[in-house]
């Protein structure tokens, strides 16, 4: 921590193996930095702004985002677990995220029109209300997510798997997906397919 202390704005930065794990790094402006094999475990960002920053392989475990911004993050080989992105600055969270492993993460309510979670593991966690449309979700593996009310829009779901998708209760309209996953989308009807 000593690294902040004092400082309040960082540009162009390159962050390495930062044990942050249950410290407060609140306040804070990050532009065009990089995090490189960070631990974030329980690490309080509050009303810190992420712009243009890009993070790889980082553990976010039960980090803190009260009324964080995130805007043009690139998350990458991340372990993101427990984060409720609710919290964040809503009008500002613009964020993508490949090859991750996220759990048990809220992503209700957001625009994240156009984003990328590509290759990736969303294990249970919420899509309520979340506008996907024209996201790249391929090669994700959705297993007990929850998908309600959710716009997927123009989504690509492209070899994803353990989705569970109601057609009746989500917009898949002019979505890409593949066989035999696509079959899913069945489930909703109650018919037997032989």
């Amino acid at each position: 921590m000593k690294r902040f202390a004092g400082l309040n704005e960082f540009q162009d930065e390159l962050f390495r193996n930062l044990n942050l794990e249950n410290q407060k790094l609140a306040d804070k402006l990050f532009l065009g930095c990089e995090f490189q094999n960070c631990n974030f475990s329980y690490t309080n960002f509050g009303s810190t702004l992420f712009e243009d920053c890009s993070f790889f392989n980082c553990n976010f475990s039960l980090s803190k985002m009260l009324n964080t911004q995130i805007r043009g993050g690139v998350f990458n080989g991340c372990k993101i677990l427990g984060v409720d992105f609710t919290k964040c600055d809503t009008f500002m969270v613009d964020f993508s995220m490949e090859e991750c492993k996220i759990k048990n993460c809220i992503f209700s309510d957001l625009c994240l029109k156009k984003s990328s979670l590509y290759k990736s593991e969303l294990i249970e966690c919420d899509f309520i209300n979340t506008d996907l449309s024209e996201t790249n979700l391929s090669k994700s593996n959705f297993s007990g997510s929850l998908f309600h009310n959710t716009n997927l829009f123009k989504a690509n779901l492209t070899n994803c798997i353990n989705y569970n998708i109601d057609p009746l209760k989500n917009n898949i309209r002019r979505a890409t997906l593949s066989l035999p996953e696509a079959v899913t989308l069945l489930n909703a009807f109650e018919i037997t397919i032989q």
